[in-house]
């Protein structure tokens, strides 16, 4: 491991640096070019603002409210046809708007069901594996501003949800 940290942290210089040659090499002027990344970026991090502002307001509702046992009640049915825990439903859900929200329903279901127990490992698998696609649709889509979205929703949907079968498999596996 001391082999994997001594390159991982040389690489972020080598990287500075190499960038730093390119553009003397090249006689491009570095810091005009880098006060017009910065401009572009914070032009990016202003129109996006609403969209995130947003998401975290309504992921924030969703976990403060008692909408997550709503919707357990309504796909737990559904979900244990497929053999997929129903205690795993508002993490799913949750972890599709925000990441830092689904680690705290996770460690509520640690605390609930113990890490080592099979919905634990199935949350541990299924926060690895699935993403935040609201977020990140918001996040990408509106800087490029992109607004017919629905067949990427449905897609990033549908691997998410193949993406809880398979936690759900490779936990009851393990």
């Amino acid at each position: 491991m001391n082999i994997i940290d001594s390159i991982s942290s040389g690489l972020m210089p080598v990287v500075v640096i190499s960038v730093i040659a390119y553009g003397l090499i090249k006689k491009v002027s570095l810091m005009d070019s880098f006060t017009k990344g910065a401009k572009k970026g914070l032009i990016t991090v202003f129109n996006i603002l609403p969209a995130l502002t947003a998401l975290m307001c309504a992921s924030s509702v969703f976990v403060k409210s008692d909408l997550s046992s709503v919707i357990e009640e309504i796909i737990s049915p559904i979900a244990s046809v497929f053999g997929f825990p129903a205690e795993l439903v508002p993490l799913l859900v949750v972890k599709m708007f925000s990441s830092s929200a689904a680690t705290g329903l996770i460690t509520e279901i640690f605390s609930s069901f113990g890490p080592d127990s099979y919905i634990g490992r199935t949350a541990s698998i299924m926060l690895a594996c699935t993403e935040t696609v609201f977020y990140t649709m918001s996040v990408y889509f509106n800087s490029v501003n992109v607004k017919n979205t629905l067949y990427t929703l449905r897609c990033c949907i549908f691997s998410i949800l193949c993406g809880a079968m398979a936690s759900a498999f490779l936990a009851g596996v393990m």
